[in-house]
């Protein structure tokens, strides 16, 4: 008899295990804080966010922050910034 087990199954002798080894960072999708620091960086980042958006700054920093989304005109002038040719 073959020393194979039936239905492709593989013996715990035939499996070659590799330790899992965890990324030192992992790395999600950008923040729209992070990109807005790039495009306008700071100090004048969230006064130049409120003077896009016509609000206070103290809305600006909490868009910066993640504590609530920032609108749309904000989002669409990060693009803007972003894809504009020279």
């Amino acid at each position: 008899m073959l020393d194979r087990v039936p239905f492709g199954v593989a013996s715990a002798t035939e499996i070659a295990r590799r330790d899992c080894q965890r990324p030192d960072r992992i790395v999600g999708r950008p923040k729209f804080g992070d990109v807005a620091r790039v495009l306008w960086p700071p100090p004048n980042t969230a006064a130049q966010l409120a003077a896009i958006a016509k609000s206070s700054v103290r809305t600006a920093e909490r868009w910066l922050s993640g504590e609530i989304a920032p609108p749309y005109e904000i989002i669409e002038a990060t693009m803007h910034e972003t894809f504009k040719r020279e």
